[in-house]
């Protein structure tokens, strides 16, 4: 089954956030499956770490939802990046521990320090766990400390859209640091979320979780561990606008052909859906109806990966418009 959730929101545990941990739930839970609240964990001061905590407890007992509990942590590669695991695996520990020991803050910088972060949740979190590199360029990292960093089972996933409607080439653009890695044969993921501190109708410029942005995962049954494995194994899309529904996205090999069968339910206009392999857009599909269903071939790729950009529309609750988008993670050769 398909259940949609939002893994970056920050709640008033936070010295930025505005909203207690039930409501963001209770006001979130129209658009969302599932949800991680995740606190900035840069100092005590600024993240009240047992607060949050206990909140989520609380939370949990009250909705019939999975709630993960984590913090952004300064990560020693310039970036605020999150780790995961379920309630049951020492969720508080993990977070104590990365903030403990290898916060940028302290001055503990850099590719190798990041990599031994990574060790340590791989060893002592197993597959329980996975990493996501968050904001869109703030700032870039380097592709010789990406590559380096892909090479650990931790490092799963990278952010592509956020708050404000922020896209970052490096995943989005074709070509770009995400194709690079998934060129070198590294099976790494994007996600969107909606880094929620307070609403527009509060007045702040976020959307509530799920409400904009959307990450769908196939799962068997909606709880933490299947949510883990999923992103782990990259059996997720994410979208802005809520553009599709229902993907099917497979790559059948028949002698020396390769087929892809693409298809997905349109909610929105769609402009254009792109096929991408090899860092080069291979397919470009245009004029649409309710129902995408393609099969078609494709040359020799080590991976294709989609994404799609509907048309504009106007935004809900300030001027302008905002472009709808999905992107497909992708199949492996």
């Amino acid at each position: 089954m398909w259940i949609k959730g939002d893994l970056h929101v920050h709640s008033n545990c936070c010295g930025d956030g505005t909203l207690p941990v039930a409501e963001i739930v209770e006001r979130s839970k129209e658009y969302c499956d599932f949800i991680a609240i995740s606190g900035h964990s840069r100092n005590p001061q600024f993240f009240r770490t047992e607060n949050q905590y206990a909140d989520v407890v609380a939370a949990r007992k009250k909705f019939d939802m999975p709630i993960f509990c984590t913090g952004e942590i300064e990560f020693p590669v310039p970036r605020h990046a999150m780790v995961l695991t379920t309630p049951d695996d020492r969720e508080m520990e993990l977070l104590r521990e990365l903030v403990g020991r290898f916060c940028r803050y302290d001055g503990i910088e850099g590719v190798d320090n990041a990599m031994k972060l990574l060790d340590f949740v791989d060893r002592n979190w197993h597959e329980n766990c996975f990493m996501i590199f968050n904001h869109p360029n703030a700032p870039d990292v380097a592709l010789d400390d990406l590559m380096k960093l892909a090479e650990s089972p931790v490092f799963r996933v990278l952010a592509c859209v956020d708050r404000g409607e922020r896209r970052a080439p490096q995943t989005w653009d074709v070509g770009a640091e995400w194709d690079k890695l998934l060129m070198a044969g590294f099976r790494i993921f994007t996600r969107c979320g909606s880094d929620f501190h307070c609403h527009f109708t509060d007045g702040g410029h976020d959307y509530y979780p799920g409400e904009f942005v959307q990450d769908c995962l196939q799962v068997d049954k909606n709880d933490y561990s299947d949510i883990i494995r999923a992103y782990r194994q990259g059996n997720f899309y994410t979208m802005c606008g809520n553009l599709i529904d229902d993907p099917e996205f497979t790559l059948r090999a028949d002698g020396d052909s390769r087929r892809i069968h693409l298809a997905f339910d349109l909610n929105g206009e769609m402009e254009k859906v792109e096929v991408i392999s090899e860092g080069r857009v291979i397919e470009e599909f245009t004029g649409f109806s309710d129902r995408f269903d393609r099969t078609f071939t494709v040359p020799e790729g080590k991976y294709y990966r989609v994404r799609g950009m509907g048309k504009l529309q106007k935004r809900k609750y300030s001027e302008g418009e905002f472009e709808p988008l999905f992107l497909l993670n992708p199949v492996f050769a």
